[in-house]
């Protein structure tokens, strides 16, 4: 019996320890793929625009929303809202400036080379100094100006060109990499769709690494400490576990018991005295919380120190 219980308490740590290194071990390969980094900034980018139409006998309404196709000749205007928010966490003070410009590009054999570009400044903002960069700026683009303005360019010169016009809010924080968001709108095409896209590599730039030495350490300290209670928890020595593993040779006796032997002998580990009565085959008596046995008219008594 004692041997089966000492195999199913190995039986349990093992499996504890091999528990505790997979969880580990499954927490180190989720973090190095999908938390390396950790913004220091919170970030929203809900820039959006929609088409107004002129006036006209076919469409009932004048507004049509984003990531549609639109008809180019029915355009009265490109309705874009800037909406660019970024807040530093350590909540230090982010210097900034941004510009919102309009640049036709011209391009020749199918839109592989670059011949001719133009630009127009919609806005400038400078330096300026806040926790929060909180960017709100609409704009009613005159699509048919930007058109017009592309036909007196091909016709001056007699040519056809492929056309684009790029409106983009670019910003310039800390003096580093600029973040931006940028429309894409053809120029030249009856049917025409109209793209947005963002890049922020200035905040993957400016992150905080997680450093997955210190994630390691701090998983072999939460598994020591656990193994510890596991030791304290399976101990030989552990008072109240032996109590309860060996219940079924130890009587409880109601009345004190009348020691008249001189041979009396102290045990300081009640292991020990458990040993000492399985050997020989006895039981041990119990009366309050001394725990002794009788053997050849010799008295080996134990006082139980954990007392609840």
């Amino acid at each position: 019996m004692q041997k089966k219980r000492k195999k199913i308490r190995i039986l349990i740590i093992l499996c504890i320890i091999i528990l505790l290194i997979g969880i580990l071990f499954l927490e180190v390969i989720y973090v190095s793929k999908n938390i390396q980094k950790n913004s220091i900034y919170n970030f929203q980018n809900k820039t959006y625009y929609e088409v107004t139409l002129k006036p006209n006998s076919y469409f009932s309404n004048n507004k049509i929303e984003a990531n549609n196709y639109y008809i180019a000749n029915s355009i009265k205007t490109i309705d874009i809202y800037f909406n660019y928010y970024l807040k530093n966490k350590e909540k230090e003070n982010i210097n900034y400036s941004y510009d919102i410009t309009a640049t036709l590009k011209s391009y020749a054999d199918n839109g592989t080379k670059l011949i001719w570009t133009k630009d127009f400044n919609l806005k400038n903002i400078n330096n300026i100094k806040h926790k929060e960069i909180n960017i709100r700026e609409n704009y009613n683009l005159d699509y048919q100006y930007y058109v017009n303005y592309v036909k007196t360019f091909q016709e001056y010169y007699d040519i056809k060109v492929e056309t684009y016009l790029y409106v983009k809010l670019d910003i310039k924080i800390n003096d580093q990499t600029n973040p931006y968001v940028l429309l894409t709108i053809p120029i030249n095409e009856n049917i025409i769709e109209i793209t947005m896209k963002e890049d922020n590599i200035f905040l993957e730039n400016n992150t905080q690494n997680i450093n997955l030495y210190e994630i390691v350490a701090f998983n072999l300290i939460v598994i020591v400490i656990i193994l510890l209670v596991i030791k304290i928890l399976f101990s030989k020595n552990n008072e109240d576990t032996i109590l309860k593993e060996y219940h079924d040779i130890i009587i409880a006796i109601q009345n004190k018991p009348n020691i008249n032997s001189n041979n009396i002998i102290y045990l300081n580990n009640l292991k020990d005295l458990i040993n000492i009565a399985t050997n020989n085959n006895i039981n041990i008596f119990n009366y309050q919380n001394n725990y002794y046995i009788i053997i050849d008219n010799t008295y080996y008594i134990y006082i139980l120190k954990n007392i609840k």
